[in-house]
């Protein structure tokens, strides 16, 4: 005989479940603790406040993808077949090991200087990655400035127009975890929208825009200052994106402005830097007095038209001699220069600077130099108004 069921009140069963159920869902749902530990709370608000933590990028298990149309919207690219085919695939060892050696120099003196440095996962970016619209191979996990965009206590994962680059922030997630559970001061970790990267996004090839199908921007596009932030638009960064980002920091009462300019076809940080309050580094090809922002027509301009001509090390370089222009910035009086920037260099160091030359190999091979490889998670600083 089947006993008649005794059906719990609301009170009742919101007890039963209190008590014996959400134990179990608590255990079973634990997050486990992060990977990688952090000390400092994520806040960075400009380029230029005193460095407290930084991420460093890894060229490990770095991979040269296939050359489809996002890659040729925005990578420099070689249109001889041959040449194009020899380039593509893993990286050469000896390359990596390159890199890190220059990186672990790099590292020396940020440890020597009391900053807090941050590696991410080893990742192998061989592996072909693929959508419901297309299919590539990753690049690498070298530019975290590229990939996340920090500012304040936001760690945000952006919407790259690059295919190639869909999946590159997962090597720096257990990172942005960290900051997420940190005690005391949580990140606000969020990733934008997936763009979907279709062929009209793309075509022609080597616009100098890309068109508003949907938001996509790569953080390097994004210069900071505060209360205010600039976003080149170009190849790498379209107006939608802007305003889903605007929308954004709206959305959080965050009292931040975009401004659009349009300087250069690439990422901002070889083309516009700001070095401290009043002094910014700029292309002096690229820049105009029509282009250039009205906000930093009255600073102190470090003006650049040419750099020394680097090697590369694959069959045709992934970025032309100004990534010598892409320094970090430490403090509002030291920068990290590539050593072979003399003229810079020069110019620096007459403004009261104090630069620290390190070698970089790579700089056009990868794509990329010192700002490029870094992502400052922690500096002196707020939403101050510089301007």
């Amino acid at each position: 005989m089947v006993q008649d069921r005794v059906i719990p009140t609301a009170s009742e069963s919101f007890c039963y479940y209190s008590q014996e159920v959400s134990n179990e869902i608590s255990e079973r749902s634990a997050v486990p603790l992060p990977k990688v530990t952090v000390q400092a709370p994520l806040n960075s608000c400009s380029e230029f406040g005193k460095l407290r933590s930084v991420v460093v990028g890894s060229a490990v298990g770095a991979n040269h993808p296939r050359i489809e149309s996002s890659f040729k919207n925005f990578f420099t690219w070689d249109e001889d077949a041959d040449a194009a085919a020899r380039a593509q695939g893993a990286v050469p060892q000896s390359i990596v090991d390159e890199i890190e050696e220059d990186i672990a120099e790099f590292i020396k003196v940020l440890v020597q200087r009391g900053v807090e440095v941050l590696r991410p996962q080893t990742y192998d970016s061989t592996a072909l990655i693929k959508s419901p619209d297309w299919e590539t191979e990753q690049l690498y996990s070298l530019m975290p400035r590229d990939c996340v965009f920090v500012h304040g206590r936001l760690y945000l994962e952006v919407p790259s127009p690059a295919r190639s680059r869909f999946f590159e922030p997962l090597a720096f997630r257990d990172i942005a975890h960290a900051y997420r559970e940190r005690s005391g001061s949580r990140a606000l970790v969020l990733s934008a929208p997936k763009p979907r990267l279709l062929e009209d996004s793309f075509e022609p090839m080597r616009k100098a825009f890309l068109p508003n199908t949907e938001p996509m921007f790569d953080a390097a596009n994004c210069v900071r200052l505060g209360r205010d932030i600039f976003m080149d638009i170009n190849n790498s960064a379209n107006m939608a994106g802007l305003h889903w980002l605007q929308d954004l920091f709206d959305g959080l009462s965050w009292d931040v402005k975009i401004h659009p300019m349009h300087i250069g076809e690439d990422h901002a940080d070889v083309t516009l830097v700001p070095l401290r309050p009043g002094v910014i580094l700029v292309d002096e090809k690229r820049t105009n007095p029509d282009n250039l922002p009205k906000q930093f027509k009255n600073w102190t301009q470090v003006r650049l038209s040419s750099v020394p001509e680097q090697p590369y090390g694959l069959t045709y370089p992934m970025a032309s001699n100004g990534i010598g222009r892409n320094v970090f910035v430490l403090d509002e009086k030291t920068i990290v220069v590539e050593k072979n920037q003399s003229e810079l260099i020069a110019k620096l160091e007459a403004l009261d600077f104090e630069v620290i030359p390190l070698r970089y190999r790579h700089g056009r091979t990868l794509g990329g130099s010192w700002h490029c490889i870094t992502l400052d998670t922690n500096r002196d600083g707020g939403f101050e108004d510089y301007l």
